[in-house]
């Protein structure tokens, strides 16, 4: 990384070839930043230290030198919230398509500091990953429901197994051949705010044996929740 960004929001460390990028993240985050207060409830006033690389061998290297071990990365892996800090490898061809990177991954980090307080064992990974997608702006798009409804009906087609979503972690298990987590979390996560009142699906978040009971077969209910909606003539079979 070769250049700075700084302002008293955040501080963005990139690689040359991603200066476009570093200035669509300072806006997109100085709006985020007042709706992530809101969510949370929280006066948050820290600089917010984002790393963008172009090259995925540096990127992989960093992560290693923060973790103090060369840990395994999912293979799928091109963004972090290592030691509070939004880390990301970009295409500097596609930046922009990866401008909520950013505040994807500082959901992250507020999710993890606030409710999770710091303590890893209270996260569920669905949940986390479902909320950062909805949350963070990335699938705004979809508030198009003829979108919507498109992107549905290609994960439903793409699902060839139903997997427990508590018993998703990130590895094979999360993204496979079988089954895309970061869809189906999103999903799920959407599912829940549809039929949830927006107070109850904010106590959520800090509710984590609810959130537990949810992913036992909450699956199965969104899908048939969307196959009425959207009217489809091959709804899903469970076993």
């Amino acid at each position: 990384m070769a250049k700075i960004l700084e302002t008293n929001l955040c501080r963005i460390n990139y690689s040359d070839s991603l200066e476009e990028l570093s200035n669509a993240t300072v806006k997109l985050l100085q709006n985020k930043i007042v709706e992530y207060k809101k969510l949370f409830n929280i006066e948050f006033d820290e600089q917010i230290i984002v790393n963008y690389f172009d090259d995925l061998e540096e990127f992989r290297e960093f992560i290693y030198k923060i973790r103090g071990e060369r840990v395994s990365l999912p293979k799928y892996a091109k963004g972090t919230y290592d030691d509070g800090m939004v880390n990301a490898c970009i295409e500097p061809d596609t930046q922009l398509k990866r401008l909520y990177t950013a505040s994807h991954e500082l959901f992250h980090i507020l999710y993890m500091k606030y409710i999770l307080k710091n303590d890893y064992s209270n996260r569920i990974v669905w949940y986390d990953e479902g909320m950062a997608q909805f949350i963070s702006g990335e699938k705004d798009k979809y508030a198009d429901e003829e979108k919507f409804k498109r992107f549905y009906l290609k994960v439903k087609e793409n699902t060839k197994i139903i997997p427990n979503l508590n018993n998703l972690k990130h590895g094979n298990s999360f993204c496979n051949d079988e089954y895309n987590g970061y869809d189906l979390s999103y999903l799920s996560v959407r599912y829940l705010n549809e039929i949830l009142n927006s107070e109850d699906f904010k106590k959520l978040m800090s509710d984590f044996s609810t959130i537990k009971e949810y992913g036992n077969n909450l699956i199965y209910r969104m899908f048939d929740y969307y196959d009425l909606k959207f009217e489809c003539n091959k709804r899903i079979k469970w076993n």
